[in-house]
């Protein structure tokens, strides 16, 4: 994850060191959902990296899925992520939210893992004799 948003600060970086300022495109995306769009592509990412089978099992297609998710073409969205990316303090912004966006999911489930840890400890606590063994007989022969 880090390494994905390491290679975006790079290309941005790199695009802003171009010397004609880049063109506003007609078709850009609002920055409001190149955020989401980043931010999906980001958790994308990281579902690649913990276990691709599933995406491939289940035929997920990471940019076709983006363009339909969004209603958006590859066009756009190249044109929209360079445009952006030339700017590295607009691109920055971006993956601030994102990371925020991120850490929020991670203490909600961070959470629910506490929830589940307390309600199962306070049902051993309860329910005692539910986890007992009950010894086994030997059978006869």
């Amino acid at each position: 994850m880090k390494k994905f948003l390491t290679l975006l600060l790079v290309i941005a970086t790199v695009a802003s060191c171009a010397e004609s300022a880049i063109k506003k495109p007609d078709n850009l995306i609002s920055e409001e959902e190149m955020v989401d769009i980043l931010y999906d592509l980001a958790l994308i990412t990281a579902a690649k990296n913990t276990n691709s089978n599933v995406l491939v099992e289940n035929n997920v297609k990471t940019m076709p899925y983006i363009y339909k998710k969004y209603n958006i073409d590859s066009t756009q969205f190249a044109d929209s992520d360079i445009y952006y990316a030339a700017n590295p303090v607009v691109y920055e912004g971006f993956y601030k939210e994102i990371q925020r966006k991120l850490d929020t999911i991670r203490t909600l489930l961070d959470r629910k893992r506490e929830l589940k840890a307390d309600s199962i400890a306070a049902s051993r606590k309860k329910n005692p004799e539910k986890l007992k063994v009950a010894p086994v007989k030997a059978g006869k022969k």
